[in-house]
């Protein structure tokens, strides 16, 4: 009962400062704007994820909140695994696409200037890399196992975009991210993926493609179906390899605990 306890309180800690980080962001950017939201509304988010981040090293090194480091080495820069993730990422986008017809309309709005591509491309993959896989992976995993860990902290990360458009993939993305953090025992990796995903998001987004869908672009239903079934498969295969190198994982990381 303890074990649960404090697994719900972490959880319930973090969601809460991050929820609260994103209403002094709210607060902020009026007051940075400069006459630029855009501009403002990247200061305002990258001084309250700052000051998540310091909250919570703050609380690790006083030990009221003790979190395992945040691993970073230069495996992180591995292409193939770089690369197998931004191949991972475009398939999983394909095979969730359908979905967004039956969930309500992502009501986010990015306007195509050059703080909103800073901030969708650079500063928030690296913010939100460093606290879910990061900061709230290393909490969690003080208290339970890797798996464990691993599901929880993308789930936090799926819920946390409060769109339910972009829910289910947020925990998808989080479940390969947290993969890619695990198997380069860096957190370069998830954040390079994190990268690219956003950049060809907003790349599409800007360039009116996002909003069109797949069918139509390709304009023949046989290659639809093509793409839409390899995607499927690599989707299927990719995850069944991801999950068969986190069981293994969870074992050594329970068996080093333990000793």
């Amino acid at each position: 009962m303890k074990f649960i306890v404090d697994i719900v309180a972490r959880l319930g800690l973090f969601a809460i400062l991050f929820l609260l980080m994103q209403v002094i962001a709210a607060w902020l950017m009026p007051l940075l704007s400069f006459g630029d939201a855009d501009l403002g509304r990247i200061l305002a988010y990258t001084l309250s994820m700052s000051l998540m981040i310091v909250i919570l090293r703050l609380c690790n090194r006083e030990s009221l909140l003790p979190a395992e480091p945040i691993m970073h080495s230069r495996r992180g820069f591995n292409p193939l695994l770089i690369l197998y993730g931004v191949v991972v990422t475009i398939a999983l986008s394909i095979v969730l696409a359908p979905l967004g017809g039956y969930l309500p309309e992502d009501s986010r709005e990015f306007s195509d200037s050059l703080w909103t591509l800073v901030l969708v491309v650079f500063a928030a993959p690296i913010f939100e890399e460093v606290l879910f896989r990061g900061r709230l992976y290393g909490l969690l995993r003080t208290k339970a196992s890797p798996m464990v860990s691993v599901l929880l902290s993308s789930l936090m990360f799926g819920l946390m975009h409060l769109q339910p458009a972009v829910m289910l993939e947020g925990v998808l993305m989080g479940l390969l991210f947290s993969y890619a953090y695990l198997r380069s025992r860096s957190i370069f990796a998830p954040v390079i993926l994190h990268m690219c995903n956003n950049a060809l998001a907003y790349a599409l987004k800007v360039l009116s493609y996002g909003e069109r869908p797949l069918l139509e672009l390709v304009d023949s239903r046989q290659y639809y179906l093509v793409i839409y079934a390899a995607s499927a498969v690599i989707v299927v295969v990719s995850f069944a390899l991801m999950i068969r190198f986190m069981v293994r994982y969870n074992r050594r990381g329970t068996k080093s605990s333990d000793k």
